[in-house]
């Protein structure tokens, strides 16, 4: 599980800044929200737009592009545009099985200037420009290293950790993780298997995805075929064969709804729901962004509340606008942070515990009222 992030001059993020997902000292919520080893099961940012949110999302997908895409990774536009200095730092701490893994890199416009990881705080792989070392086994050194390959990548893929559990756990830890972009409908996946939703259908029958609109009353349910024929039969619709399409069906009634006349919400709430549900059967990280695109309040906690309780440390890292899941019972406020941009020193953070809220207060009320910062203050008086 991810424990900690740290970054400096990266996109908003000046200053050296640490987001830290160990659970605190707050009894509520133990059993659902926190996994093993006291690591959180996720983490939500809130802040006005443009503060950095996504930036701290896209430090996660970083890593994980960097260690399993094949597409080229323009190291350019991660490094901070309100310096002059050249080069970036982004260091991630990990917890599996019991163990510390570390690993760090800086990066410059166009190179990996420098790579560094460790397990329990014993160095084993250590890189400076196109030369490296790593100490697993024993000590071995490489030279004429690319300048954009992460030499992590590479010892991984030729060496698979020489068998090493712990390091082969936190990369399929990884190697699974997925990232979803609710706006955009946008899902990526790291292992090669595709997480659409017709690819998913494709490989598994329509009754998972139907249980769970079920078990959460969702009062509708989907169908997967080449051809729908509503039960007065004034409308038809088929494909090819070999082409399906989704349908829906609100409870209580006969028709269905095929796909794409469907509200924009069930639309990105089917495309989500593989990934949801491969994450609470395997163990990865969940990365979604515009969490709350088209969501009802209710439905938003309710897919918080399902994962937190089902998910056993997988991880759900996330941004929302809605203020409605700031509250004590759906959310710790140790699993909340506020982000806020600051003209001299970019974007900055503050987790809701470090004001030691109680179980009682209202945290969505005094998020508005300004106690965590992170709030937008927009002229809503206008004058002539």
């Amino acid at each position: 599980m991810l424990k900690k992030i740290n970054l400096e001059n990266y996109v908003t993020f000046i200053e050296p800044t640490t987001i830290d997902f160990t659970a605190t000292n707050y009894k509520f919520l133990e059993s659902e929200n926190v996994g093993s080893n006291k690591i959180l099961k996720g983490c939500l940012f809130v802040g006005e737009n443009a503060s950095g949110k996504t930036n701290i999302l896209k430090s996660i997908t970083f890593l994980l592009d960097l260690l399993f895409s094949n597409q080229e990774i323009d190291f350019l536009i991660n490094k901070s545009f309100y310096t002059n200095k050249k080069y970036y730092k982004l260091a991630y701490t990990f917890i599996e099985n019991n163990e510390e893994i570390i690993y760090s890199i800086e990066l410059g416009a166009n190179e990996i200037v420098s790579e560094k990881l460790s397990l329990n705080k014993k160095i084993i792989l250590e890189r400076l420009g196109n030369t490296a070392k790593f100490f697993l086994e024993e000590e071995k050194t490489f030279s004429d290293i690319p300048s954009k390959l992460a030499f992590l990548r590479r010892i991984y893929f030729d060496t698979n950790f020489y068998d090493n559990t712990t390091l082969i756990k936190w990369f399929d830890y990884m190697k699974k993780s997925v990232y979803i972009n609710c706006y955009y409908r946008k899902v990526v996946t790291y292992s090669g298997q595709s997480l659409l939703v017709h690819d998913y259908l494709n490989n598994n029958n329509v009754d998972t995805i139907n249980d769970f609109l079920e078990k959460i009353n969702y009062n509708q349910k989907i169908k997967y075929s080449s051809s729908i024929t509503e039960p007065n039969e004034k409308y038809h619709m088929k494909l090819d064969d070999n082409q399906k399409f989704i349908s829906f069906n609100k409870v209580g009634t006969s028709a269905f709804i095929p796909e794409m006349l469907e509200s924009t919400g069930n639309k990105t709430f089917i495309e989500l729901l593989p990934s949801f549900l491969h994450a609470i059967n395997n163990e990865c990280m969940v990365i979604i962004d515009e969490f709350s695109s088209g969501f009802h309040n209710e439905l938003e906690e309710c897919i918080i509340k399902y994962f937190f309780h089902y998910a056993k440390n997988s991880q759900l890292f996330f941004t929302s606008h809605s203020t409605n899941i700031l509250n004590n019972s759906l959310i710790r406020p140790d699993q909340i942070y506020s982000v806020y941009f600051d003209a001299k020193k970019g974007s900055l953070l503050k987790r809701f515990s470090d004001e030691m809220p109680r179980e009682s207060q209202n945290t969505e009320k005094m998020y508005l009222n300004g106690v965590f910062n992170g709030l937008p203050r927009y002229n809503k008086i206008f004058k002539d």
